[in-house]
């Protein structure tokens, strides 16, 4: 079913079945989906954030697997403990949403788990990921400036032209991860793993400058 140019105002699809559904340019205003079933449902140019009365959508608990957001504004909106698998947002807002404990991966057995994402050319600052585990996705060209990262951990994963500012990068595993062309901000590689990590040879100068050494080509 498509649904194009509507408006939802503190609508209820909590627990709803509306997988596969389209929307485009469509406006959420303070809606809630928790529990909702919205696998494979595509959300292009919508807006999920009413910036007047800092109002957004909850989709805590709800099943987004292989849901796509494209050019939408998710600021603010609450994804916690929610089934991410093969969930796609690309270039849209998403500053301070909270994904802490969403479910990213699939067990395959007791020992063994495969993550799917993709996100992509987001503006994530300020964003909870705590806690998630996004390993051997694409994380590329996002903002990630004074998101929480705690416990998260991205090993193996692309972040490649992401901006990291305000970042700790203590808090989460970023081993194995692609890099290059990404602002680092006050990353110090005294302090982090960075076992298999890929970087351009502009951040390998930046790096070692912080450390106080003098580079020359």
């Amino acid at each position: 079913m498509r649904h194009q140019d509507k408006q939802f105002v503190a609508h209820s699809f909590k627990d709803e079945q509306i997988s596969e559904h389209q929307f485009y340019r469509c406006h959420f205003i303070d809606c809630d989906f928790r529990g909702a079933d919205l696998s494979e449902c595509s959300f292009i140019e919508c807006n999920f954030f009413e910036s007047g009365e800092e109002k957004s959508c909850c989709f805590s608990g709800a099943t987004l697997m292989d849901a796509s957001f494209k050019k939408c504004d998710l600021s603010m909106a609450k994804f916690n403990y929610a089934n991410c698998l093969g969930l796609e947002i690309r270039d849209s807002k998403a500053l301070g949403c909270d994904f802490s404990r969403a479910a990213f991966s699939s067990q395959v057995s007791r020992n063994s788990f495969f993550c799917r994402a993709e996100l992509t050319g987001n503006n994530l600052s300020y964003s909870n990921f705590q806690g998630t585990t996004l390993e051997k996705c694409d994380l590329s060209a996002n903002r990630w400036n004074g998101a929480n990262l705690k416990g998260a951990s991205f090993v193996d994963s692309d972040l490649s032209q992401g901006e990291f500012r305000d970042i700790d990068w203590r808090s989460f595993d970023i081993s194995g991860c692609d890099l290059r062309e990404a602002e680092l901000g006050q990353l110090d590689v005294r302090q982090v793993n960075l076992q298999g990590v890929k970087i351009s040879h502009w951040q390998q100068q930046e790096l070692l400058e912080a450390l106080g050494l003098i580079v020359f080509p």
